[in-house]
């Protein structure tokens, strides 16, 4: 049997559970095995010099890449099998991303990086929305000006002729607009195709959107027009919290192949054992997410009723009549699994509450099996100034919760004896 032979593409018909449980592996091309082996080896055979010479002009991106199924690794840090098998899954699994390119990053951070360093040079400017995970705004309001020469501009995302009127300002130089909605921490949710759309109509920029909180199973850019979807494959990707990845979701291959050749020559590899895991993990992504989001249901109502808390922000709770609530519902599948919410009186009381919680562990990151808790104000924002944090909506009591898979009564009297601690 050829190297081919046996490779078939999934049916249109197959359902999201079932491409998740065989997309991007065939057994007979690895000896029956039912699932994919690790590929420990750092460099692979080729049949011809003909052949190899396309190959790295492939991943220098100077010729057209082939499909997953029709590629061959050269040497673990331009592809390896397993980032082959990842790449086609989740490209399978990702809503309207059938023509596009997936490319495997060792980090969500390191991810971004590249993907602007892709598409930026000094003198462009990046807009950005705000709040951003803490690593994304240190890199993108420090990292970026000071060592690669771009223009970076903050802008309320939530507010569209705000936005509008800031894109129309920086048009000539625009490249990228980088938006993550639902925001981290505050859940603010930002309309996708509304900043498409005037992104789209004022500038060449591109429109990238950090979809890790959603996932791809509750949130579907491309389907708003996003060009790029990033994601930290650490969180519920992976969710397991064994590893570190990161993913660019590209609509435009030719891009996509130069972010890839970036990756590539700049040298951040990937784990081949992390891509395996992952392989593992993406199999029971659908399941993992709508438990852990009807766990996180019943956690925020809990806490909407609770004496010592004054405010609970879960998109379920949202004002029915607010425009948050009608982005919402636009463009989500559920609500998700991540909660915060602000004990009263200040920072004393939300350390009270995170130093005595038993089952949630004291952590940062988000996604896994099991539930966190951590206080973005100190700890994952500790690096974005108190004025932006203010701007933003947080506040130095918040509280967020990653909600895990366990049973939802049990986080509930656990939240309940620890908030019962806070002195009134």
């Amino acid at each position: 049997m050829g190297q081919h032979d046996a490779w078939k593409k999934p049916p249109k018909l197959w359902r999201l559970k079932t491409k998740a449980c065989h997309v991007g592996f065939n057994p007979f091309l690895s000896m029956g095995t039912v699932r994919p082996p690790i590929y420990t080896s750092s460099t692979f055979a080729t049949e011809s010099a003909e052949k190899l010479e396309h190959m790295f002009r492939r991943a220098y991106g100077k010729e057209p890449e082939l499909p997953p199924e029709d590629e061959w690794p050269i040497y673990t840090r331009v592809s390896n099998p397993n980032f082959i098998m990842l790449d086609d899954k989740l490209q399978y699994i990702e809503y309207g991303a059938e023509n596009t390119r997936v490319v495997y990053f060792p980090s969500g951070l390191s991810a971004i990086f590249t993907t602007i360093m892709a598409l930026c040079k000094p003198g462009d400017t990046l807009l950005f929305s705000y709040p951003v995970y803490g690593g994304t705004d240190h890199q993108i309001r420090n990292i970026l000006p000071e060592k690669l020469g771009i223009k970076t501009r903050e802008i309320n995302a939530c507010d569209l002729s705000l936005t509008e009127q800031v894109i129309k300002e920086e048009a000539k130089n625009l490249q990228v607009v980088f938006i993550e909605t639902p925001a981290n921490p505050t859940l603010a949710m930002i309309d996708i195709e509304q900043i498409a759309e005037v992104t789209h109509k004022y500038s060449d920029a591109v429109l990238i959107v950090d979809n890790t909180f959603m996932s791809p199973i509750l949130q579907h850019p491309f389907k708003h027009n996003a060009d790029i979807i990033v994601y930290s494959g650490t969180k519920s990707i992976g969710g397991h919290s064994d590893l570190i990845s990161g993913f660019v979701i590209d609509k435009n291959i030719q891009r996509a192949s130069l972010i890839n050749s970036i990756r590539v020559i700049t040298g951040p590899t990937p784990s081949v054992f992390d891509a395996w895991l992952l392989l593992r993990s993406l199999d029971t992504l659908e399941i993992r997410i709508k438990q852990m989001q009807e766990n996180a249901a019943k956690v925020a109502r809990f806490l909407l009723n609770h004496p010592k808390v004054e405010r609970v922000i879960y998109p379920d709770l949202f004002d029915t009549h607010s425009e948050q609530w009608r982005i919402y519902k636009k463009q989500c599948d559920g609500p998700g699994s991540m909660i915060t919410f602000d004990p009263i009186g200040d920072k004393e009381n939300s350390y009270t509450v995170l130093n005595n919680l038993e089952i949630f562990y004291l952590a940062v990151s988000l996604g896994g099996v099991e539930s966190l808790a951590e206080n973005p104000w100190y700890h994952t924002h500790s690096d974005v100034s108190e004025e932006i944090k203010a701007k933003a909506g947080m506040k130095p009591q918040s509280i967020r919760l990653s909600i895990g898979l366990e049973d939802a009564d049990d986080l509930c009297d656990d939240l309940n004896h620890a908030l019962s601690l806070i002195r009134n």
